[in-house]
This record gives structure tokens, C-alpha cells and sequence, in this order.
């Protein structure tokens, strides 16, 4: 189903036409709505209202003083989504906000242990499109950091085509006007054998450029395709030099990806916050368009995001603690080491076949190797370039042979390893 029959049949833009001239604008009002904090030991998020929607303000290191209070006080969506028929409120190609992200109505939050921490769920609600959309926070004990993810599902009785869905946002990085002057955006570029470049941006660097309004640029990185790395590392930091602060993240996926930072009004022309859009696949950066059917369900790939108070380096550090805290399973090779053998350098060069490889196990058993690693050309045919083949869109999965990921030793039989990930 094309946009164009699609955007016909669910009359989707007939239903906006309908809408109160109040409820359109994001006007309503809502009693008894509170302003609240959700806290790790670690990290403390703020939420405001907007009549009954629900707005993010800041996320914090524990003890942290409030960035700024009042009406004023930058804050934004705390979920984006655009579907499709709907007039989007981001000036220029950006993802900051989004319809019906705008305008869902909040409908409740629930708190519960998880393993290691605890979990935040936030819910919310479309009248137009009937979607139902969850916020997810899953914070870990003794690391600043939270994994992020959003679930939307359709309770309506027409599909509903979803453009893109934010796995998380950030808000309040920076003075909606100021930026250029405080941000430093840290970005890991990547290429074949010259991976994790680390280097430094201002904003207008990246084409974030202040205007004395809301920009209609931004300041992104992403990648398409099953090469989540080819570019850049799914992970970014936003150092604001004048607070003292560093916020950051990275998304897990082994797919597409996107981020962007810009800024945003709560009203009018002049910007008040600084935001930052993260997820994976999306319509616009890598045509990834959900139709979802009444009924089902779509989820967004993990983020995990956090902040520091100090630069880049505690950034690195924390992030890092999470990984070993909240990202290894709890298995035995993770804490001993396992010795492991790469059939790529100086050996075969992604040029595998089972002539080759049988022998070259058997010799990494006997030298003591625990794993055996066939790191290229496993996925491509017989005298095929496995260059061409690596990172594409439509080339996986592919049968792979029963050999191709084995554990070398005595009586271990050949086990194959292989996993698909993608978003839901």
C-alpha cells in the first residue's frame, strides 16, 4: 500500500478537520495534572504539563540543581512521533516533536523493580489516531545511565502509518538562543580500519547554526543498512561547557539509526530549548515506514542515554560502567576471557571455505583457543567480492554454513551462532 491509498482510505486528514480549534492548537486543559521527578541513585528526570500533555524537562545528575523553574523553563515533548496525513509542528526536515506527538494526551505512570533497578513506564494516548503510546525507563543501580524505548499500539479500527517514533529525547542541552557558544558535540567517526575517530563540533559546525529563532536545521548523524558502524558509532555526547554538564548516549541496534540536536519553541518563533531526537529506522533517513494494523504493535529500538556532571571523558566512563553493569549477560566467558582465534588478518582475508577453515580450527584448538572467529565472507556465494555484500539492506539474512561460527576444541561439535536483530 502506497502513501497516497493509504492517507485515502484511513481518512486520517477528514478526522483532523474535526478537532476542536483548542485541542488542535494544544490548548486543552487538564485539573489535577502535577508537575514530577522519576529518580535513579543516580539521575533525576523532571516532568511538567502542558494542559494534560506531558512534557519532559531535564535529566540530571543526582543532586543536581534545577536548570531554570517557571512558565519559561525549557522543556518538550517526551515522546515524538509523526504519522502520516498529519501536518508536522518541526520546522524544516526535523523530528523534534512530530503529530500526534504534540498533542498525546497523558493517560498514566507506573513504577516497578526490574533486576537491577527499576523500571518507568509512561503511557499516553491519541483521540485522532487512536494509538497508544508507551514510554519505557529502565534505570540500573550505581550507573548514571537509563536504557529508553517506546512502544506504540494501534486501539484503533484503521491502520495507522508511523513515520518515525523516537526511542528517546533529550531537552534543556542548552540556551535555546546560545548554543553555539556553550554546546560541544563529541562524534565518533568510523571507516574500514580507522574506527572510533573521536572528534569534537560546535553546533554551527554540523550545520546546527544559530538564527535568533527556532532553526530549521539541525545538527544529526545516522547510518542505513545492517552496516550500523560503516560512518559513524551509534553514540554521541553534548557537552555543555558553561553548566559543567555532559549528556549522552548510544543506540543499540545493529541497523539504521538517527540522531539529531536542534532546538524548539513551546510557542511563537523564539526557540527556549535544545533538544536532542534519538532512535533507529525512520521513514525520512532510511524509508523505513510502519504500517501498523489495528491491533498490533510496533517498538523502537533501545537508547540508552544519560549525564554527567564533568566533560567528555566522565561521559566515556560512565558509559562504559553501564555496559559492564547492565549490557553483559551473566555468562561464564564474560568474566574469564575466552581465548579467541580470527581467521582474517594475516590468514584468509575473507575468503573462507570449508577446505580452509577445517584445518586452520583444528591448529587454534591445539595452540589453545577456546572461540574460532570466520570475522568475513561467510555471508557471501561462491567467488562472489564479499566487500560488495557487507552492510547491505536486503542481503540478510543469508543461509550460512553449519561451519561458519564453531567453537574450536576436542569433541565440541560445529555450532552455528548466527542472530538476526532488527526493530519490531
Amino acid at each position: 500500500m502506497n502513501r497516497r491509498t493509504f492517507l485515502s482510505s484511513t481518512g486520517i486528514p477528514a478526522m483532523q478537520a474535526l478537532l476542536p480549534a483548542s485541542f488542535a492548537a494544544g490548548e486543552t486543559e487538564a485539573a489535577g495534572l502535577e508537575s514530577f521527578e522519576w529518580k535513579t541513585p543516580d539521575l533525576t528526570f523532571s516532568f511538567d504539563f502542558s494542559g494534560d500533555k506531558l512534557r519532559q524537562k531535564a535529566l540530571l545528575p543526582a543532586g543536581f540543581a534545577r536548570l531554570s523553574a517557571g512558565p519559561a523553563a525549557p522543556s518538550g515533548v517526551e515522546t515524538a512521533i509523526q504519522c502520516s496525513g498529519e501536518n508536522s509542528p518541526d520546522p524544516g526536515m526535523k523530528q523534534g516533536m512530530g503529530q500526534p506527538g504534540a498533542r498525546l494526551v497523558f493517560v498514566s505512570k507506573k513504577e516497578h523493580a526490574v533486576n537491577k533497578g527499576r523500571r518507568l513506564t509512561l503511557t499516553h494516548s491519541d483521540p485522532v489516531t487512536k494509538l497508544r503510546v508507551e514510554s519505557f525507563y529502565e534505570g540500573f543501580d550505581g550507573v548514571p545511565v537509563v536504557r529508553r524505548w517506546t512502544t506504540a499500539t494501534n486501539e484503533g479500527t484503521a491502520n495507522v502509518g508511523i513515520e518515525f517514533l523516537s526511542s528517546a529525547m533529550l531537552h534543556a542541552l542548552g540556551d535555546g538562543q546560545n548554543y553555539d557558544r556553550e554546546l560541544r558535540i563529541h562524534l565518533a567517526m568510523n571507516s574500514w580500519m580507522s574506527e572510533a575517530q573521536w572528534h569534537v563540533f560546535r553546533p554551527a559546525e554540523l550545520g546546527f547554526v544559530e538564527n535568533e529563532r527556532t532553526s530549521w536545521s539541525q545538527a544529526s548523524a545516522g547510518s542505513i543498512g545492517s552496516w550500523s558502524t560503516e560512518k559513524y558509532l551509534p553514540m554521541a555526547a553534548v557537552e555543555n561547557t558553561r553548566l559543567g554538564l555532559t549528556w549522552f548516549w548510544q543506540i543499540e541496534h545493529n541497523g539504521s539509526w538517527y540522531w539529531e540536536i536542534s532546538n524548539a519553541a513551546a510557542g511563537g518563533n523564539r526557540a527556549n530549548d535544545v533538544y536532542a531526537w534519538l532512535g533507529g529506522p525512520d521513514d525520512l533517513h532510511a524509508a523505513a515506514w510502519k504500517n501498523l494494523a489495528p491491533g498490533a504493535s510496533y517498538r523502537t529500538v533501545p537508547a540508552a542515554i544519560g549525564c554527567v556532571a564533568g566533560g567528555f571523558a566522565e561521559a566515556i566512563a560512565a558509559l562504559t560502567a553501564y555496559r559492564r553493569a547492565a549490557c553483559l549477560l551473566p555468562r561464564r566467558d564474560n568474566k574469564r576471557c575466552s581465548v579467541i582465534f580470527n581467521d582474517y588478518m594475516n590468514c584468509l582475508w575473507g575468503n573462507p571455505s570449508e577446505e580452509k577453515e577445517l584445518p586452520m580450527i583444528e591448529a587454534a584448538a591445539k595452540a589453545g583457543c577456546e572461540y574460532y572467529v570466520i570475522d568475513a565472507g561467510w555471508y557471501a556465494t561462491l567467488r562472489e567480492d564479499w566487500s560488495q555484500t557487507l552492510g547491505g539492506v536486503a542481503t540478510f539474512p543469508r543461509p550460512i554454513p553449519a561451519w561458519a561460527c564453531l567453537r574450536a576444541g576436542p569433541r565440541q561439535k560445529a555450532r552455528n551462532d548466527s542472530r538476526t536483530m532488527a526493530g519490531a
